[in-house]
């Protein structure tokens, strides 16, 4: 009884975090939109910086869905995630996720919404400049991906729904151990 107590006053702690965090978006877009009316840009420009940053933090703890669990015989460590905003590296979502299975290592990193994200794509529109940088092109769900193997290093890199660019790197394993994991990545969870 006691469990179930502390199971409920978690979850209601939760929702209740999650709506405050959500009424704080709504009050900063509507203080910015009232400065903003008012002529105020100063305050409209600072409360909305502000509401944008919230929802990328938001979407920042959302990501985390979209790496797959641990396969068979590996262990994972829990999700991380961040947001930046423009000042930083021109702004964006980044998280990462560790798995090991005895002396094999995978790191999947994520970096989302990024401007920086533009330059990396017309490397994977381009087979050859994918070979030029000495990889191999791959395809991993449907996305043109770039395969690096350098003795117990394995790479994959690929980008998702035009805003997403996954990095995995196995130390290690083989390629096709990083190939099932860069294939069980949720992209249906990117939003």
């Amino acid at each position: 009884m006691i469990c179930k107590r502390a199971l409920f006053i978690a979850a209601g702690l939760a929702l209740a975090s999650a709506a405050a965090i959500a009424d704080e978006i709504t009050e900063a877009i509507d203080t910015g939109l009232s400065a903003y009316k008012d002529g105020d840009m100063s305050t409209a420009a600072s409360q909305l910086d502000y509401a944008s940053t919230l929802i990328r933090q938001k979407k920042a703890e959302q990501i985390t869905g979209v790496f797959p669990e641990p396969l068979s015989g590996w262990t994972a460590e829990d999700a991380q995630s961040e947001s930046s905003g423009a000042a930083m590296f021109g702004g964006g979502i980044s998280a990462n996720r560790s798995y090991q299975k005895g002396d094999s290592y995978l790191t999947i990193e994520l970096v989302m919404d990024s401007p920086m994200l533009q330059s990396m794509m017309g490397m994977f529109n381009n087979p050859s400049m994918i070979a030029m940088q000495g990889g191999k092109l791959i395809k991993i769900a449907g996305n043109n991906a770039m395969l690096e193997e350098d003795g117990e290093r394995t790479k994959i890199v690929f980008v998702a729904n035009n805003t997403a660019l996954f990095t995995l790197t196995g130390d290690g394993m083989k390629a096709d151990e990083v190939k099932a994991y860069a294939n069980a990545i949720k992209l249906d969870k990117l939003k």
